[in-house]
Formats: structure tokens, sequence, C-alpha cells
């Protein structure tokens, strides 16, 4: 694999220091002084990943290339393209059938509007972090950096099978969505080579989950294995 380290000792290192940082420093804070703000609280790690990853590349301990970010082969976009509907395909297709089916009527799907995110949560900002910035800065930190530092840039059976794991942990939400989001986006990195298609991937899927919180709440009902 192209995507190796050129000091791997030294770069486990400060990775350890980073998710140090993460765990126990930035963590506890944000328990602590941010749950009054949820703008902040809800996108502090995000921005955590990101500052990490400007200040990394501005000292120069890792590259866009050992982030898997300078393949853009037209295959790969073409690729990405269609994991972004893919998600979004499946979230109507389902309603669809529910609502063909006869079920929406069904005493299991009542109370399914009062998920509904609520204006406040729709602004412009809100969805742009949410359904580009986070999955997106998410998968660069956790599949590109921190995975990659991990295996060495070796992406064997196991280590996209730890990247599942690795996701829900970062995530700090133990689920089947996130479990199965971090396996494939690092079976996408092992195949393609590049981290595009699995951002496009995160990407896809969170402007789903946006589009059932905000369009088709029932499908909540039929999805709640996974969040």
């Amino acid at each position: 694999m192209p995507f190796v380290f050129d000091k791997p000792i030294n770069d486990i290192k400060l990775l350890l220091l980073v998710l140090f940082l993460y765990f126990l420093v930035c963590f506890p804070l944000a328990q602590i002084f941010l749950k009054g703000t949820i703008f902040l609280y809800s996108f502090w790690s995000p921005f955590f990943f990101f500052a990490t990853l400007i200040l990394l590349l501005r000292l120069k301990r890792i590259t866009f290339l050992q982030l898997g970010l300078l393949d853009m082969k037209p295959r790969n976009i073409f690729l990405g393209v269609l994991l972004i509907l893919f998600p979004v395909i499946i979230v109507i297709s389902l309603d669809a059938l529910i609502l063909n089916a006869g079920m929406a009527t069904n005493d299991l799907f009542s109370g399914a509007e009062l998920r509904k995110y609520t204006g406040e949560e729709l602004t412009p900002l809100n969805l742009l972090l949410a359904a580009i910035f986070y999955p997106a800065i998410n998968q660069i930190f956790i599949t590109g950096y921190t995975l990659n530092t991990l295996a060495k840039g070796n992406l064997s059976s196991q280590a996209i099978i730890g990247n599942g794991i690795l996701y829900s942990f970062m995530s700090f939400h133990m689920s089947l969505g996130l479990l199965a989001l971090g396996i494939i986006s690092a079976g996408l990195f092992r195949l393609t080579g590049s981290l595009l298609p699995a951002i496009m991937f995160g990407i896809g899927c969170a402007s789903a989950k946006i589009l059932i919180l905000a369009n088709y709440p029932r499908i909540i009902t039929v999805l709640v294995f996974l969040v």
C-alpha cells in the first residue's frame, strides 16, 4: 500500500498524544462547559479533528497523500457520486414502500412526526456542518489518519473491521450503523486507494439521516437498530 508513514514509531506516539487530548482532556471539558451551548456541544469533535489535521499538515507530520486525498481519478469521483445518492435513494424508496404497503397507519409508526427536526435544527449552517463538514472531517481523521497510522498503511481485513469499532468509539456512540459505516469506509479506502469515495459515502449517509429526521421520521422505526 502507498500510504505508509516515514517514521511509524514516532507517528504512533504522536497519535497517542492526540487521542489522549481528545478523550481525556477535550471530551471531559466539553461535558462540563459546552452542554449549555447546543451548537458547540454538537460539533466540538469535528472542530478538534479539523484543527488537529491542520496543525499536523503545517508541521509536515502528515501529507495529503498519506491521508488518501490526492487520488482524484474520474472513476473514484463517479463512485463517490453513486455512494452519496445510494443512501438517499434507499430512504425515499423505503418510505414509499411503507406508504404503498399501507403500513403508515400502523400503530408501530404512530407519533413518528414528533421525532422530526425543528426549524431551529435545520438552519443552513447546521445543515452544512452536519451533512458535509462533520462526515468529511470524521472520515479524514478517523479513517485517513488514525486507522492508517495504527495500521501503518497496511489496511488488512482486521484493520477494516477495526475501523468500524474505531468509528463508533471515537463518536462516543456504539451502534450497528456507525460500525457498518467505519467498515465500509475502510473497505472503500483499501479498494480504491483514495479516501474520496469513503468521504462521499459518509456525506450520503449523513444526508440520508437528515432527510429521515426532516421529512421521513417514520423510517426511524424501521432502522432503529442502526441508530
